[in-house]
């Protein structure tokens, strides 16, 4: 599975990149940082840790994007991201409290379209796409101490992981973007049949491009 996984990844990055090539001709390229915040939860259960709950979460990183006609661009990111979420170890009629959480460098491959590119002011776009997650730190917290999990293939979380996004937003003052956003894991994170966590988030971003993104 996880042989499956890279190659369809490679694949994707690799088709990715020829549309940023081949379409430089529309010459329009911009780039910049992105912070973003997120409310994370999770489709869970791992032996007698189950009933999760929301946590906040953060990203920090660079996104670039490219036009692909007037309205239609591709936009990609790297970025550093916490995601954690809370849950409940059942043991007994004993219950505690648990924190779950993954230190991830997540790349979002996002086709959009902006809605009304002939509003000087402001745009609309909507966009969606592709995240490719590599997991570099898998956690769980309880009162008493900090549990690091093994990464790997032989390990229990699965080192590359993948997801969906969709957003939406406002491109304002020609160089930041605000945008509303929703991510839903696909594939398992733990590297065990029996155990599911697949990650979902809600969250906002914000984006401050290093030139003016002048519209058509």
């Amino acid at each position: 599975m996880g042989i499956r996984i890279c190659s369809f990844i490679k694949k994707r990055i690799f088709f990715f990149s020829i549309l940023l090539i081949t379409t430089s001709s529309y010459g329009q390229f911009y780039h910049g940082i992105e912070i973003g915040s997120r409310i994370t939860n999770a489709d869970f259960m791992m032996d007698t840790s189950r009933e999760p709950s929301s946590a906040f979460g953060f990203s920090l990183g660079y996104a670039a994007e490219r036009d692909l006609s007037q309205n239609i661009y591709v936009k990609v990111a790297v970025l550093a991201s916490k995601r954690s979420f809370n849950a409940n170890n059942i043991r007994g009629i004993n219950t505690t409290e648990e924190k779950w959480g993954l230190n991830v460098i997540e790349i979002p491959i996002n086709l959009g379209y902006y809605l009304n590119v002939n509003n000087r002011n402001f745009q609309i776009f909507v966009e969606g796409g592709l995240n490719v997650d590599y997991n570099i730190r898998a956690f769980v917290k309880n009162d008493n101490e900090t549990i690091t999990l093994d990464i790997g293939s032989e390990a229990g979380v699965n080192r590359i992981s993948t997801g969906v996004n969709f957003g939406a937003g406002l491109l304002f003052s020609k160089r930041m973007k605000v945008r509303l956003h929703y991510y839903k894991g696909l594939t398992n994170v733990l590297n065990t049949e029996d155990d599911i966590w697949k990650n979902s988030a809600i969250g906002i971003s914000l984006n401050y491009f290093l030139k003016k993104r002048e519209p058509y």
